[in-house]
């Protein structure tokens, strides 16, 4: 009696069609994190991450320019001026992110970087808070609730530069390493080295960022010709970018953390 045979899948065929599927979804795998993330430890402009960024910072700034075209100073929130204090000390990071969501100019996830690979979380903000929500965090060394830095609220960087009318200023970007140090052991870096980021301007420009310095396109009355954005090198200087983020506010100026 002879046998039918059926046309069937040997083993060696199902193990070939696998590994064929496994080479595939490596590469789309590869693929998709390059366009999503920018590829493994380098950040990109045009990645979806890069792309988001963008838009929340430009977001965030649009609701500064408005909120500040309608106060007669022309000024962007400001923590001391909103709570009618003139107290320098309520200048501090947690104090302006949270008055941004409490005043309605910000939600809590445009606050937060997908490429932060720090510890931070969408804070639950309470909005019967007068001014500012004093649970909301900005300090780096526990997990915070905010991805990006800001210009220092002090000094004559606040009178000159904090304002619609200071041309093209940075005042707020992505976080970087401290004192603007790329060879230091920071999150903010990639794995080639080099800080990536957006930086927005007060005019509601923003620029793609290679590198912790930018070559001003302001006069700076001490003779620098570019800033290490987060690197102090003249103190009370409305000249000198700084971005970061104030911990602490006293007399004598912002504690600024980084990383």
């Amino acid at each position: 009696m002879q046998l039918e045979t059926k046309p069937g899948f040997s083993l060696i065929g199902i193990l070939v069609s696998l590994a064929c599927m496994a080479v595939l979804m490596s590469i789309y795998m590869t693929s998709l994190d390059k366009a999503v993330t920018g590829g493994k430890g380098k950040s990109t402009q045009g990645s979806v991450w890069g792309m988001q960024d963008q838009i929340q910072l430009q977001l965030l700034g649009q609701a500064m320019t408005i909120d500040a075209m309608s106060n007669k100073h022309n000024q962007f929130l400001t923590p001391s001026v909103l709570a009618s204090t003139n107290d320098i000390y309520d200048n501090t990071s947690a104090n302006f992110w949270s008055a941004m969501l409490v005043q309605n100019l910000a939600k809590a996830e445009q606050l937060i970087s997908p490429s932060d690979r720090g510890w931070v979380e969408k804070a639950i903000v309470d909005y019967q808070s007068s001014d500012w929500d004093p649970n909301f965090s900005a300090n780096l060394n526990e997990t915070a609730n905010v991805s990006y830095a800001h210009m220092p609220l002090w000094g004559e960087r606040l009178k000159r530069r904090w304002n619609v009318q200071s041309g093209r200023f940075p005042i707020l970007g992505n976080r970087g390493p401290v004192d603007g140090d790329e060879s230091a052991n920071s999150v903010t870096v990639d794995d080639d080295g080099v800080w990536r980021g957006w930086v927005l301007h007060s005019d509601n420009s923003i620029k793609w960022v290679e590198g912790t310095s930018l070559v001003s396109k302001w006069r700076r009355r001490d003779g620098v010709s570019d800033d290490n954005i987060f690197l102090i090198e003249s103190e009370d200087s409305a000249d000198d970018a700084i971005l970061g983020y104030t911990l602490e506010m006293d007399d004598y100026g912002p504690t600024l953390v980084w990383d």
